[in-house]
């Protein structure tokens, strides 16, 4: 099915706070006051500011040639950044969260939309590349929500793509984030090819993560569970109340550095997260 096909989006109102509204299609599985807890981090984050590194790399390898839209974009954290690296280009932000739209709006992103995809014109907006960052694992029918988007996008449409990679790796941060499963390339590469969308790349990213969140998550948080116990997380606001040692900063910064470069050639075997693109026919 191609955009032609798609039922016409509903008409969409700016409401004072000059966020657009339209009826909501469907409910993520994402808790509300996640999106002013990332709001409060991201600008200082190393993992926030990483990933969008990573994002960039993946869209000037994986170019597209119109405009772009974040769905399911959160606090516009990505909107704002891929609007500085293109501002000949229009970077919307589809958020069904109103705090992540007021957030954004803050933040000084211009087209917010309070709604699910399926509102969105995406034809009148020219839209040929879509990201979903840290999305499909809130979505528990990945595999229906990623056919409907690609029915709206036209041929040859880039979908960028990051998601918390091994399920191994599962922790109460998953539980309390309302994830459904996380991802491996062989499980991404399955599912593009169950929608009906080409797999053009994958790799890992933050590559070095998986052995800390091994040993101070996914094997304490299995532990708890087998003595029956409730294991919540505290290791992120920790971290996030304390400001990183110069000597963290440097290496953190040599990390991410490595890893970019590795991207914009190859690929990269192992982290803690994927990063992939697909493409529609």
């Amino acid at each position: 099915m191609n955009v032609s096909e798609v039922t016409k989006a509903p008409q969409l109102v700016l409401d004072k706070n000059e966020i657009w509204q339209a009826s909501h299609a469907e409910k993520m599985s994402y808790p509300e006051e996640g999106n002013n807890y990332c709001f409060a981090v991201e600008d200082n984050s190393f993992w926030f500011k990483h990933r969008n590194d990573v994002i960039f790399e993946l869209t000037k390898r994986f170019t597209y040639a119109k405009n772009f839209a974040d769905v399911g974009g959160g606090n516009g954290f990505q909107v704002k950044f891929l609007s500085e690296k293109y501002p000949q280009k229009q970077i919307f932000l589809i958020e069904p969260g109103y705090a992540g739209c007021l957030n954004a709006k803050k933040r000084g992103v211009k087209d917010a939309y309070n709604i699910f995809f399926q509102d969105f014109p995406f034809e009148e907006k020219q839209i040929d590349a879509v990201g979903l960052f840290d999305v499909i694992e809130h979505i528990e029918d990945d595999k229906s929500f990623l056919t409907d988007l690609a029915k709206y996008l036209p041929s040859k449409a880039h979908i960028y793509i990051t998601v918390p990679a091994h399920q191994w790796l599962w922790s109460e941060v998953d539980d309390e984030s309302g994830h459904f499963r996380r991802h491996n390339l062989a499980s991404l590469e399955k599912l593009a090819k169950e929608c009906g969308l080409e797999y053009a790349y994958g790799s890992y990213i933050f590559s070095y993560l998986p052995p800390i969140m091994g040993i101070l998550r996914a094997i304490p948080y299995r532990l708890a569970r087998l003595l029956g116990k409730t294991r919540k997380n505290t290791l992120d606001a920790e971290f996030d109340n304390h400001t990183p040692s110069k000597l963290a900063i440097s290496i953190f910064n040599l990390l991410h550095n490595w890893e970019l470069k590795r991207l914009s050639k190859s690929k990269i075997p192992f982290g803690a997260s994927c990063a992939v693109v697909f493409k529609t026919k």
